[in-house]
């Protein structure tokens, strides 16, 4: 009775694991219809090297006086700006709004569209109030060099310079000033 019971069992397995299963072929007809959706070109912006490189001091120099705005200390060396961090000072491009009597390093006068810019180490000022104030860089202006700072990347297919979330284009006579970055990338 034993064996009956396992020969059963061993025919029904064998039935249903190898029953073949037959299907027959149902030809139906399916139609796509593709919609073209003209969405506007994302500017492709590629930067070629990913590394941040900053600059940094361990000490300033003597006799260096803090110019505090909204409650952040911005001491001028050598024509930059540095914000104190973790223990040194990181270099800093001062905000937009940002007003000083005396602008370290050198000053370049710039005629851009019949206003006066100034400009001095990727930093544009105009003058209001007998002091001068950090404006957004305006598009058209050239100047004759890049601090080392800037970034080189692919911008459309072009090759510009970014400093300051300002883009930099190569032309004969220096760098003109392209576009401004999204603060999302």
């Amino acid at each position: 009775m034993k064996n009956w019971k396992l020969i059963a069992s061993a025919f029904l397995l064998m039935f249903f694991v190898h029953s073949p299963e037959v299907e027959a072929q149902v030809a139906s007809r399916r139609t796509n219809t593709v919609v073209r959706v003209k969405r506007a070109k994302k500017r492709k912006v590629r930067r070629k090297k990913r590394r941040v490189r900053r600059r940094t001091l361990r000490r300033l120099p003597a006799n260096t006086r803090a110019r505090v705005w909204r409650n952040v200390s911005y001491y001028p060396v050598g024509g930059m700006y540095y914000v104190a961090r973790r223990g040194v000072y990181a270099r800093a491009f001062p905000p937009r709004g940002f007003r000083i009597r005396t602008v370290p390093g050198a000053l370049t006068r710039l005629m851009v569209r019949g206003a006066v810019y100034y400009y001095s180490a990727g930093v544009f000022y105009r003058n209001v109030d007998e002091e001068y104030e950090v404006v957004a860089a305006p598009v058209g202006a050239v100047i004759n060099e890049l601090p080392e700072d800037a970034e080189e990347m692919d911008f459309d297919g072009i090759t510009t310079y970014e400093l300051n979330e300002t883009l930099y284009k190569a032309i004969d006579d220096g760098y003109e000033v392209v576009d401004f970055m999204d603060g999302d990338e």
